[in-house]
């Protein structure tokens, strides 16, 4: 059986690619030195590793969570999967998925036993409405990784984010709300946010729960934070919600000239997503407050 190491997954992703360890080595270090790692002779430094991962096409962490989880492309495709499916909220779906990988070992690693034991608190919360078991299992979630009380991982802030969600569905403000400013300090603190959708669903989902306690004003200016990070990263996820709401809110604001510019954005942007269904409850929205909507 082959034992996963570090050397070995390199080898083993430098073969499928195609490369030699000389292609590899080219203009970062010697082709003997490519063969001391993946022998494991020797182990490289940070800097060479970040190196040799940019010229393989992956992220440094690739290999560390292949020594972790050997069969990394299999749950990888279990959780693109899964969070293909919590995005259209098909939560059926998700937990026969759960179901099938109860016993695999592979979700038994921490990290990947933390996003098992997140997303079936969410499928207990929208199936089962159960939110007192959904709001545990988060929480043992959240505390299977070791960060400290200042810092938190990338994957701990989307799971504050799902139990300020949580919270906010159960129309419990008290706390809500401190859990979504916690989530946005941790987002604002972190170097790098690998994956943009998760800021552009806390901004969207706080500025919903500010809205709701009628905290108009902070909700304004935390759904314009969303909708010029959508704009910038031109990412069109949650782009025309965040358009909508930016528009509801500067007219109950009594911007109304902002408002329908927002809007007629909003409209467009569900035009050009085919997304039909947003786009008419848009238009009917602009009809009800007496407002023409003038697209660019």
């Amino acid at each position: 059986m082959r034992q996963d190491t570090l050397g070995s997954s390199m080898k083993e992703l430098r073969l499928y690619l195609g490369l030699s360890q000389a292609d590899l080595s080219d203009g970062i270090c010697t082709q003997a030195l490519i063969s001391q790692i993946e022998t494991n002779t020797v182990s490289p430094s940070a800097e060479l590793l970040y190196q040799l991962a940019s010229r393989l096409g992956v992220d440094i962490n690739y290999f560390f969570h292949m020594r972790e989880t050997p069969r990394l492309d299999y749950v990888n495709e279990v959780i693109r999967q899964v969070r293909r499916h919590i995005k259209h909220r098909e939560y059926h779906e998700v937990a026969n998925i759960l179901e099938g990988e109860k016993s695999n070992p592979l979700f038994k690693t921490v990290k990947n036993k933390q996003f098992y034991l997140w997303h079936q608190a969410i499928c207990m919360y929208y199936l089962s409405h159960d939110s007192t078991a959904a709001l545990e299992l988060l929480n043992k979630a959240l505390q299977y990784t070791k960060t400290t009380s200042k810092n938190f991982s990338e994957r701990e802030i989307e799971i504050l984010i799902s139990m300020a969600i949580l919270y906010s569905e159960e129309k419990d403000w008290d706390q809500a709300l401190p859990l979504f400013h916690k989530a946005l300090y941790h987002v604002r603190f972190f170097p790098i946010i690998n994956d943009e959708t998760i800021e552009i669903r806390l901004y969207y989902n706080y500025a919903k729960a500010l809205s709701s306690c009628q905290k108009y004003e902070k909700a304004l200016s935390i759904s314009r934070e969303g909708f010029l990070l959508c704009r910038e990263k031109q990412r069109l996820y949650l782009f025309g919600e965040l358009s909508y709401q930016c528009g509801k809110l500067h007219y109950l604001l009594g911007k109304h000239e902002l408002a329908s510019e927002y809007l007629a954005t909003a409209s467009t942007i569900f035009e050009l997503d085919q997304n039909h269904v947003f786009k008419t409850h848009v238009d009917q929205y602009a009809r009800k407050i007496g407002m023409m909507l003038h697209k660019a």
